[in-house]
């Protein structure tokens, strides 16, 4: 009799529950784009640049006086101040940080090369928010 009893007893129905999307809304709505502008250079006997520009937005607007590092991670080259391969930059009212890339010249470099730049924000939270560009430079005449 026993037996019959708990066949009767009701059982747990699991209920799925939705997961959030991967792609947003976050609670934090911020945004870090990184570009270089160009990426690709030609190394001539001109030092060849590049501007390496960071976007930040806080829920849709530019987030102004956030704080960009910007770390060259490996390949020749150097930031504007001719002996940095690290440097700090605020963003402006745009939420836009940029700094001028300086790439080697022909005489530095005996071929094609790749450079990795590494833009890094700021923030009061253990969550790391970086991107990384690429700049190829190419061995000119």
């Amino acid at each position: 009799m026993l037996l019959g009893f708990l066949f009767l007893l009701p059982s747990c129905v699991r209920q799925a529950t939705e997961e959030p999307s991967p792609f947003g809304p976050s609670g934090a709505a911020l945004t870090f784009e990184l570009e270089a502008r160009p990426n690709v250079l030609l190394a001539t006997s001109e030092r060849p640049v590049s501007e390496i520009r960071a976007t930040v937005r806080k829920e849709g607007s530019p987030l102004h006086n956030a704080v960009v590092y910007f770390t060259i991670l490996a390949g020749p080259g150097m930031f504007s101040d001719y002996n940095s391969t690290r440097t700090i930059v605020l963003t402006d009212n745009a939420g836009v940080a940029s700094i001028t890339y300086l790439g080697p010249t022909k005489y530095e470099i005996g071929y094609d090369q790749d450079v990795y730049i590494r833009g890094q924000l700021e923030t009061s939270t253990p969550n790391y928010i970086h991107k990384e560009v690429f700049i190829h430079i190419l061995v000119g005449n």
